[in-house]
């Protein structure tokens, strides 16, 4: 079809059940993952509506690696307004073209593999103290604690040891504020014209954000006057130069992507692994052998305290966090916009037009995956080639887009998981009834997890 720019792509099935003025947002608003899994059975791209203005929704893996890969130079971001953009401003999350494309080279050099070696030992300071630690027999909020591990990790990792702890629980409190208010009520709630209105939601986000933006260019200001390489991610990115321009990043350029760094690399893996241990306090027989494989793989003096190169002798744990990723992909919608007029799962869609596909709604579809309810980490290891992997499951993005933080990512969860099944047991407390809760990322509603120290456990 031929569609001007503007216009309806009308020939896109429109999902059932839309009202009349306001179309499909109070669905969303209410529950957007009921949406997105209703939505698959009417096509692989469907339409829905937001009052009078469509939205896409990408159902099919064919047409979500068209949009993340074959035709990603046709998408933008579709999100750099509202709160998400008073927050971040133009980092590396939400620019787009060159500025993007330049961006990315200067920060890439921080997350090669040799410095992920590095930075595990910072890991392992922070995390391996604090999970030893845990109270035995004692009961914790551990999606709360996680976070709080997560986000301690990427700062002193970002920010190096000198800041201080002070420092940190402020960020850590900014960071719950922002994230709470960020899409309170989906992404509708980040309509432009919305943002500024003086609610008291918008009012304590604006605060929170003017705050942390004064901490972290006051951080960055003291790097600069100091003048010293601390070995640290900051560093990295402070001295990093553009080969073809010979130019730097400016204090704003490394405040914004300073702060995509802390909420990106803190939240979504501090969930990942609140959710793995959900998981595992249901499943005992995969967690028992998650504890016997950290007690093959470490040694014996130093179980749960894992380096880079363990992490090759720790296959069924990087099997139990993908599966998590597929059953709680923390990153639970991903929105796009057409710069240009795009061709998506056989339908040409018009410059402007929003469109979302939700990780969660795919990884949940019984078509790609079978029993996709189950909680099945074996799966990884006899159902799928690596061509169909890539193709139906891609919890960190594809294309040009792909998260840069992937490694550290990866190396994080697989340490901090590790070092939790070497030393302790989990079980779900009486009572408990958890679900996901959707937020900027799929958080657990709550979640009580009674500990038990590990019989065969010596520190």
């Amino acid at each position: 079809m031929v569609a001007a720019t503007g216009e309806i792509a009308r020939d896109v099935p429109e999902v059932p059940g839309g009202r009349r003025v306001l179309g499909h947002a109070m669905e969303f608003r209410r529950d957007p993952l009921a949406l997105f899994q209703r939505a698959r059975a009417h096509g692989d791209v469907v339409r829905i509506r937001f009052g009078p203005f469509p939205v896409y929704l990408l159902n099919s893996p064919d047409a979500i690696r068209q949009a993340l890969v074959g035709q990603a130079r046709k998408l933008e971001k579709g999100i750099s307004f509202g709160r998400v953009g008073q927050l971040i401003g133009n980092g590396l999350v939400l620019s787009s073209g060159e500025y993007h494309h330049r961006q990315r080279r200067l920060m890439q050099p921080a997350f090669h593999r040799s410095e992920i070696a590095r930075y595990m030992d910072t890991m392992r300071d922070v995390a391996v103290p604090r999970i030893e630690a845990w109270p035995d027999g004692g009961t914790l909020a551990l999606d709360r604690e996680l976070r709080s591990i997560t986000l301690t990790v990427l700062t002193r990792t970002l920010l190096s040891s000198d800041i201080d702890r002070e420092a940190i629980d402020e960020i850590e409190r900014l960071l719950r504020v922002l994230l709470a208010e960020l899409l309170p009520e989906g992404i509708i709630a980040n309509i432009p014209a919305l943002a500024w209105v003086p609610t008291r939601s918008n009012r304590r986000f604006a605060a929170a954000s003017r705050r942390l933006g004064a901490l972290l260019t006051g951080i960055i200001e003291g790097y600069r006057e100091a003048g010293a390489d601390h070995g640290d991610l900051m560093s990295i990115l402070m001295h990093a130069h553009d080969d073809e321009t010979g130019t730097s990043m400016t204090g704003r350029q490394l405040r914004d992507e300073a702060t995509t760094l802390v909420i990106a690399g803190s939240e979504t893996t501090g969930n990942t692994l609140a959710w793995a241990c959900y998981l595992l306090a249901q499943h005992p027989e995969i967690a028992e052998r998650l504890h016997q494989e950290a007690g093959l793989a470490l040694s014996a003096g130093d179980a749960g305290d894992a380096g880079h190169e363990t992490l090759d002798r720790l296959p069924f744990t990087r099997a139990v966090v993908t599966e998590t990723l597929r059953l709680y992909s923390p990153v639970w919608v991903l929105p796009r916009r057409a710069a240009a007029d795009v061709d998506l799962g056989g339908y040409q869609l018009p410059a402007g037009s929003r469109m979302l596909f939700s990780p969660y709604a795919l990884n949940r579809d019984a078509r790609l995956h079978r029993d996709p309810s189950r909680f099945d980490p074996d799966r990884w290891a006899t159902d799928y080639s690596r061509t169909q992997l890539r193709a139906s499951f891609f919890p960190f993005g594809q294309g040009i887009r792909n998260c840069i933080g992937e490694g550290f990512a990866w190396a994080e969860s697989m340490l901090l998981l590790s070092a939790i099944a070497a030393r302790w047991k989990l079980r779900l407390a009486d009572g408990a009834a958890v679900s996901p809760v959707v937020s900027s990322t799929l958080v657990p509603s709550e979640l009580p997890i009674i500990v038990t120290r590990h019989q065969d456990w010596t520190s």
